[in-house]
């Protein structure tokens, strides 16, 4: 169940404003198996990670997590993020842990809204926050994302461990 955390101050504005995304990522991930590819083979999300992002060392500073990966993914409009759960393979690989150490800071980079949603198989949704809102979960809550609204939806990952 995802579990908010803070509302962190807004130091990412302008970095977010003037951010050209680095990868293209289609629903080819293991993590997306489970799904028929007929249904969803035409969206993808904009990522970019670590060093691709002008402030991710802020992120982890502010979320005290120094090890961990910082990525930020924007959802296009008249997309959605299908049903999946994290499998944190990179962090877990890079650093020998298991998954049920593994977890993820949600970040909100702008507020909320309409027709933008996270879904959680065993909690409420996620809707109306305000930039910064911060929500923490781990690998094994399956979730979701649709941007049915008419702007980008823009988030901030960061995965770490205890």
């Amino acid at each position: 169940m995802p579990k908010y955390v803070t509302t962190l101050p807004n130091f990412w504005e302008e970095d977010l404003a003037q951010h050209t995304y680095a990868r293209k990522v289609d629903w080819s991930a293991k993590n997306f198996d489970h799904l028929n590819k007929d249904d969803y083979n035409n969206g993808h999300l904009l990522q970019s990670f670590n060093e691709e992002l002008p402030n991710a060392t802020a992120f982890k500073d502010v979320l005290d997590a120094h090890t961990a990966s910082v990525s930020w993914t924007c959802i296009q409009p008249n997309v959605i993020l299908p049903t999946h759960k994290d499998t944190f393979y990179t962090l877990r690989q890079e650093h020998q842990v298991e998954l049920d150490d593994c977890y993820r800071y949600l970040i909100f980079l702008e507020d909320w809204e309409f027709g933008q949603f996270v879904g959680f198989e065993e909690a409420t949704g996620l809707d109306r926050w305000v930039a910064g809102d911060t929500f923490k979960f781990t690998g094994h809550e399956m979730h979701f994302a649709v941007n049915a609204s008419a702007v980008n939806f823009h988030t901030c990952q960061v995965s770490t461990f205890a």
